[in-house]
Protein backbone atom coordinates (compact mmCIF):
# COMPACT_ATOMS: atom_id res chain seq x y z
CA UNK A 1 0.00 0.00 0.00
CA UNK A 2 2.85 2.49 0.81
CA UNK A 3 4.61 1.86 -2.89
CA UNK A 4 0.82 2.59 -4.36
CA UNK A 5 0.44 6.44 -2.21
CA UNK A 6 4.23 7.09 -3.15
CA UNK A 7 3.77 6.21 -6.92
CA UNK A 8 0.19 8.35 -6.60
CA UNK A 9 2.43 11.18 -4.94
CA UNK A 10 5.28 11.26 -7.89
CA UNK A 11 2.64 11.32 -10.80
CA UNK A 12 2.09 14.53 -10.51
CA UNK A 13 6.07 15.49 -11.06
CA UNK A 14 6.18 12.83 -13.63
CA UNK A 15 3.54 14.23 -15.68
CA UNK A 16 5.37 17.60 -15.47
CA UNK A 17 8.39 16.65 -16.53
CA UNK A 18 6.90 15.02 -19.45
CA UNK A 19 4.77 17.93 -20.18
CA UNK A 20 7.19 20.42 -19.71
CA UNK A 21 9.93 18.59 -21.50
CA UNK A 22 7.50 18.60 -24.80
CA UNK A 23 6.38 22.16 -24.94
CA UNK A 24 9.21 24.18 -24.83
CA UNK A 25 7.56 27.63 -25.35
CA UNK A 26 5.89 27.26 -21.76
CA UNK A 27 9.35 27.72 -20.34
CA UNK A 28 11.07 29.87 -22.31
CA UNK A 29 10.48 33.30 -23.84
CA UNK A 30 11.94 35.82 -26.31
CA UNK A 31 11.61 32.80 -28.78
CA UNK A 32 13.16 33.94 -32.56
CA UNK A 33 14.99 32.52 -35.05
CA UNK A 34 18.06 34.07 -37.19
CA UNK A 35 18.77 31.68 -40.07
CA UNK A 36 18.76 27.82 -39.11
CA UNK A 37 19.11 28.44 -35.40
CA UNK A 38 16.44 29.65 -32.82
CA UNK A 39 17.62 31.70 -29.79
CA UNK A 40 15.53 32.02 -26.86
CA UNK A 41 15.78 32.93 -22.94
CA UNK A 42 14.97 29.52 -20.82
CA UNK A 43 14.02 28.36 -17.39
CA UNK A 44 16.41 26.28 -16.16
CA UNK A 45 14.71 25.62 -12.81
CA UNK A 46 11.88 26.26 -11.38
CA UNK A 47 12.50 28.75 -9.22
CA UNK A 48 12.50 30.90 -12.51
CA UNK A 49 16.30 31.63 -13.27
CA UNK A 50 16.56 31.94 -17.48
CA UNK A 51 19.49 30.81 -19.31
CA UNK A 52 20.15 32.06 -23.00
CA UNK A 53 20.15 29.36 -25.18
CA UNK A 54 21.02 28.78 -29.06
CA UNK A 55 19.88 25.64 -31.46
CA UNK A 56 21.14 24.69 -34.60
CA UNK A 57 17.38 23.33 -36.07
CA UNK A 58 19.22 21.53 -38.51
CA UNK A 59 19.86 19.37 -35.78
CA UNK A 60 16.15 18.70 -35.01
CA UNK A 61 14.47 18.88 -38.35
CA UNK A 62 13.81 17.25 -41.72
CA UNK A 63 12.11 17.99 -44.80
CA UNK A 64 10.12 14.10 -45.56
CA UNK A 65 8.82 14.68 -49.08
CA UNK A 66 8.03 18.64 -48.90
CA UNK A 67 7.03 18.95 -45.02
CA UNK A 68 8.67 19.27 -42.14
CA UNK A 69 9.15 16.58 -39.64
CA UNK A 70 10.74 16.19 -36.34
CA UNK A 71 14.08 14.18 -37.04
CA UNK A 72 17.46 13.71 -35.55
CA UNK A 73 20.14 15.52 -37.58
CA UNK A 74 17.83 16.04 -40.03
CA UNK A 75 19.49 18.98 -42.16
CA UNK A 76 16.19 20.57 -43.60
CA UNK A 77 18.09 23.80 -44.69
CA UNK A 78 19.58 21.41 -47.81
CA UNK A 79 15.98 21.36 -49.28
CA UNK A 80 14.42 23.74 -48.06
CA UNK A 81 14.49 27.60 -48.16
CA UNK A 82 12.60 30.98 -47.34
CA UNK A 83 12.13 29.86 -43.70
CA UNK A 84 10.50 31.89 -41.34
CA UNK A 85 9.32 31.71 -37.29
CA UNK A 86 5.82 33.06 -36.89
CA UNK A 87 4.76 33.85 -33.04
CA UNK A 88 6.98 31.96 -31.14
CA UNK A 89 6.56 27.69 -32.35
CA UNK A 90 5.24 28.06 -36.15
CA UNK A 91 7.94 27.35 -38.13
CA UNK A 92 7.43 27.40 -41.73
CA UNK A 93 9.54 26.82 -45.11
CA UNK A 94 9.15 26.22 -49.00
CA UNK A 95 10.33 22.52 -48.99
CA UNK A 96 10.89 20.91 -52.13
CA UNK A 97 8.96 17.54 -52.19
CA UNK A 98 10.16 14.58 -54.28
CA UNK A 99 6.83 13.26 -55.57
CA UNK A 100 6.21 16.55 -57.12
CA UNK A 101 9.20 16.92 -59.26
CA UNK A 102 11.21 18.58 -56.88
CA UNK A 103 9.13 21.87 -56.80
CA UNK A 104 9.13 24.09 -53.96
CA UNK A 105 5.67 23.41 -51.42
CA UNK A 106 5.16 25.28 -48.39
CA UNK A 107 5.45 23.59 -44.84
CA UNK A 108 5.08 24.35 -41.74
CA UNK A 109 5.84 22.63 -38.03
CA UNK A 110 5.15 23.72 -34.45
CA UNK A 111 8.42 23.63 -32.93
CA UNK A 112 6.73 22.07 -29.79
CA UNK A 113 6.92 18.75 -31.07
CA UNK A 114 10.77 19.01 -31.99
CA UNK A 115 12.06 20.95 -29.18
CA UNK A 116 12.58 20.69 -25.79
CA UNK A 117 14.12 23.06 -22.76
CA UNK A 118 16.65 20.55 -20.64
CA UNK A 119 17.54 23.24 -17.58
CA UNK A 120 18.04 26.43 -19.69
CA UNK A 121 19.41 24.24 -22.86
CA UNK A 122 17.58 24.12 -25.74
CA UNK A 123 17.81 20.73 -27.62
CA UNK A 124 15.66 17.79 -29.54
Amino acid sequence: MHFFMTCIALLPLFTMAVSGASKFANTCQNIESNGNAIRADCRENENGQYRTSTLDLNRCIKNKKGGLKCGKNGDYTASCINCTLRGHTDFECMCRNVDEGHRYVRAHIDLNKCISNNHGELGC
